[in-house]
């Protein structure tokens, strides 16, 4: 049977994309809305309820700044682009996900807002997916976030295999206080989670083009890297319940023991 839009008949192959095209909308929406909300959820300081005791908590406050994340026990790694530090005070985990934030580390103290200049920030916003969940087009992000504000306006598209990118323009109270109503987004898959990336920086700024593209680009290499190391520096675990143990061990035990047992008939 097949669907139709107003007069015109939809071909089993076009029901294809459009269920396709549904199901990319369905994962993302969830991601779309929490960037959506990034403004009021990150006004440069912690929820009180969740800060240290003692400590100046927030964006560009004095947290602890790391290059590398873990979400999921380890099953995504986020890891920093060059340059870059993560604010451990900004991050959330979820059972289904997370949230992280990440600017600049010589501009990680001092200044609450990103000021002029070249002062840039780095969101992602993690969700699990589906094990066979593929990257989403620039197409169905653009899609994806003017379903959710109507007001989101497209100034560019790139598509990208490992990472499509769109370049948004929204009304400012959606965006971080400092940054331009312009702005990239982004999204990745990787071991079963979605990441999506958004970067905020001033009007005017050199990130807010190709510098920033670039950056989005890096952040998701070094995060996919980060990753795979890290599912490859994993102990296996003893079948009869014993604990972790490096691979190779049993093998050289083994070895070690044939070798003594010669000796011993020799002997």
């Amino acid at each position: 049977m097949t669907g139709t839009t107003g007069s015109k008949a939809l071909t089993p192959r076009g029901l294809t994309f459009r269920r396709l095209g549904l199901t990319v909308a369905a994962v993302m929406m969830p991601l779309v809305l929490a960037c959506c909300m990034e403004g009021s959820q990150f006004a440069f300081a912690p929820d009180p309820s969740t800060a240290n005791s003692g400590q100046r908590g927030g964006f560009f406050g004095r947290a602890n700044p790391v290059v590398t994340t873990a979400f999921d026990e380890g099953q995504l790694v986020l890891a920093a682009p060059n340059g870059f530090c993560f604010d451990s005070q900004m991050e959330q985990h979820t059972s289904k996900g997370g949230f992280a934030l990440l600017a600049r580390c010589d501009r990680m103290r001092g200044a609450r807002r990103l000021g002029r200049g070249e002062g840039v920030i780095v969101t992602a916003s993690i969700g699990s997916v589906a094990a066979n969940t593929a990257t989403p087009s620039a197409t169905a992000l653009h899609k994806a976030f003017t379903r959710a504000r109507s007001d989101a306006r497209l100034l560019e598209q790139r598509e990208d295999a490992q990472i499509p990118l769109v370049k948004l323009h929204m009304q400012p109270d959606d965006t971080t206080p400092g940054a331009s109503p312009t702005h990239w987004r982004g999204a990745f898959v990787q071991n079963s989670h979605m990441v999506a990336v958004a970067l905020y920086a001033p009007a005017g700024s050199s990130y807010l083009g190709d510098r920033g593209a670039k950056l989005i680009r890096d952040f998701m290499r070094a995060s996919r890297s980060a990753t795979e190391l890290a599912q490859l520096s994993k102990p296996t675990v003893d079948p009869a319940g014993s604990s972790p143990r490096p691979r190779l061990r049993p093998q050289l035990q083994q070895s070690e023991t044939t070798s003594a047992s010669a000796d011993d008939q020799n002997g």
